[in-house]
């Protein structure tokens, strides 16, 4: 059944299953996405693909004509499989793998590497080893295409340990060279700014999502306007700005990243994709969700907003913290007095980027006192940042949400609402719901009643695993009313 909807699909060329599926052509040995406008092949020369490694283990090669290497994201929401082997996508799409084994990958997921590589191949057909190669030259694909970097910085930035190991990567997946493949070539390595392209699925709100983030962004840090946004980062001890707008005629995003460590890339490409929720089924999110009416008040055309999630989860972590029982205006407004006493400065970045936010040692060595922080407040910021040092919770997008919620509230001064908002807008948990937010008790009241917290409980319950889009469709509902 599932292969005649995909022959329908690929015939009649349907746009809206590219990214669900893939199809090889056996007598070419060249993969397609369903809309390519190549001849259509013979139903018996065809074999489907869920993924792009699948159809790359396969020795068949992505399609010049449709680019479905280019176009169409190799994310991880068509695997039906382990939450294990999300995790682990993701980790590698970030390039953990550059400077990191497979045993270690595993070790981070509390796995044996035996175990992961089966996992792998039960789930999606291709071992670790063979994703993070596949990746790696996927992603330098992107980079030849889109970007001023010479060979040699896309295979450092892609996560290559060589020259010769980029050309003999590239060339088995692609069937080409490097320099064959780059549609132009400028002076290597004299510019430090990169563009990449990130492909999404319409309809896409941008301007809905910028004013989501302007309404929070930390003076100094981030500069947004209706157009675009632009912010400075530190990953690691890499550091920079990037600039991102909207390009719809593509149908994805643009992001200029300036920074003089190209490695730094890959991460901002991950960083991004969660940050606008482009790899979310808003389809199926929206069916789920619109039965019930308040949701459907907060929606628009009938589809849930997409989960804004911050660039960096510690930052918006303090943010959170400083916005306990305060206004969002108030939050953002200490959150940029903390970013300039604290943060490190810039050298020669454009006017309004003026700072990089402060990590978690310079938040412990920092004077708070005269920035209009409570002195509670003061100590609950810093009781954060000790116990991030000390490992008493972490940040990472790859644990339960019970996990997080089970160590974050570990730290003094921590309650339910923070927890929740962090793993919600910090890590982009899904089903993470802040009950007691002030915004969804308004848009639960009933005749000016406030529903008591275990009856929002209850009612969320129908909203599992999606109740951070039921957040969002509340919160939008007020603005309705």
């Amino acid at each position: 059944m599932e292969r005649k909807v995909y022959q329908i699909a690929r015939e009649t060329k349907d746009k809206k299953y590219d990214g669900k599926f893939y199809f090889g052509v056996k007598t070419t040995g060249i993969f397609c996405r369903p809309s390519c406008p190549a001849p259509i092949a013979k139903e018996e020369n065809v074999v489907y693909f869920d993924t792009v490694f699948e159809a790359i283990n396969e020795d068949f090669r992505p399609c010049l004509r449709c680019r479905p290497d280019l176009q169409v994201e190799y994310s991880v929401q068509n695997i039906d499989g382990s939450l294990l082997v999300n995790d682990a996508l993701k980790r590698i799409y970030e390039g953990f793998l550059h400077e990191h084994s497979i045993k270690e990958l595993a070790d981070a997921l509390f796995v044996s590497d035996r175990q992961l590589r089966k996992l792998f191949v039960d789930h999606i057909g291709v071992s670790p080893v063979k994703v993070a190669k596949t990746h790696k030259a996927l992603f330098a694909r992107k980079l030849l295409q889109n970007s001023d970097l010479s060979i040699t910085r896309v295979a450092t930035a892609s996560g290559f340990g060589s020259i010769r190991q980029f050309n003999q990567v590239f060339k088995e997946v692609f069937g080409r060279t490097p320099t064959m493949a780059r549609r132009r070539m400028d002076q290597a390595g004299e510019s430090q700014s990169t563009r990449l392209l990130l492909s999404y699925r319409k309809p896409f709100d941008f301007a809905r999502v910028l004013s989501f983030f302007r309404a929070r962004a930390i003076l100094g840090i981030e500069q947004i306007d209706d157009e675009s946004y632009r912010r400075t980062f530190r990953i690691g001890e890499m550091e920079g700005y990037l600039v991102i707008v909207d390009q719809p005629e593509l149908s994805a995003l643009e992001v200029r990243v300036m920074s003089e460590d190209v490695r730094v890339l890959m991460a901002i490409y991950g960083r991004v994709r969660r940050m606008f929720d482009l790899d979310a089924n808003l389809e199926v999110i929206s069916d789920r969700l619109g039965k019930d009416p308040i949701l459907r008040r907060g929606m628009e055309e009938g589809l849930a907003p997409r989960l804004p999630v911050a660039f960096d989860p510690f930052e918006h972590t303090i943010r959170a913290v400083l916005g306990q029982q305060i206004t969002v205006k108030a939050a953002t407004t200490l959150a940029g007095r903390l970013a300039v006493r604290a943060g490190k400065r810039t050298i020669d970045y454009p006017e309004g980027l003026d700072v990089f936010f402060p990590t978690p040692e310079e938040l412990t060595t920092t004077d708070l006192d005269g920035l209009g922080i409570t002195k509670t407040r003061q100590q609950t910021v810093k009781n954060v940042a000790t116990a991030l040092i000390e490992g008493v919770f972490h940040l990472r997008a790859d644990q339960s949400l019970n996990h997080f919620r089970g160590e974050f509230s570990l730290v003094k001064g921590i309650g339910e609402w923070t927890v929740q908002y962090v793993a919600m807008r910090g890590l982009g948990m899904v089903d993470s719901f802040p009950a007691k937010d002030l915004g969804i008790i308004k848009a639960l009241m009933v005749k000016d009643e406030k529903p008591k917290e275990k009856e929002i409980l209850k009612r969320a319950e129908a909203w599992s695993p999606y109740r951070a889009y039921a957040a969002l469709c509340l919160w939008q509902s007020n603005l309705k009313r």
